[in-house]
């Protein structure tokens, strides 16, 4: 059976379309593989970020690349919030951020800066408890942090 130059045309496109789609898929996973990467593995339970309510609410989180986090002893959530590159000066490298609805799991990817020692996960919780509405984890323990987002504060999770 011999095809029609028509249909060896389009067969060829749809070959190449798939290639490209192949490759592209490939290229778009790259950063995310390596050493290079960071991750935070966050799991919001029901009463994430409740306000003092029954139920839970959205919690906008930030993932801050620093290398020192010591400035942020003894601070509180609002001089944090939108005034990290103040409050962390020469200290501060970038931040990501990202948000998480009560009940559900998120795996956050983050591009490791060069200088970075540490990463910070901040919570802009509507009520905190303490100073655990910040989690530093030191680059040198690992690049991978896995926390439980409650009411006002985060847990680590094994």
């Amino acid at each position: 059976m011999r095809l029609s130059i028509r249909a060896a045309v389009r067969a060829s496109l749809a070959g190449a379309l798939v290639l490209a789609m192949a490759l592209l898929a490939g290229c778009a996973k790259a950063p995310l593989i390596g050493k290079g990467t960071l991750r935070v593995v966050m799991t919001a339970e029901g009463t994430c970020n409740s306000c003092g309510q029954s139920t839970g609410y959205p919690l906008t989180y930030r993932v801050l690349q620093v290398k020192d986090a010591s400035a942020l002893t003894g601070t509180t959530l609002t001089q944090v919030w939108d005034k990290e590159e103040k409050i962390l000066g020469a200290a501060f490298i970038s931040k990501t951020e990202a948000t998480i609805d009560p009940g559900q799991s998120r795996d956050l990817p983050v591009q490791r800066a060069r200088d970075a020692t540490a990463m910070v996960v901040v919570g802009n919780f509507c009520k905190t408890k303490g100073s655990c509405w910040y989690w530093v984890q030191p680059l040198a323990s690992g690049g991978t942090v896995k926390l439980t987002a409650g009411p006002g504060c985060f847990t680590a999770t094994k």
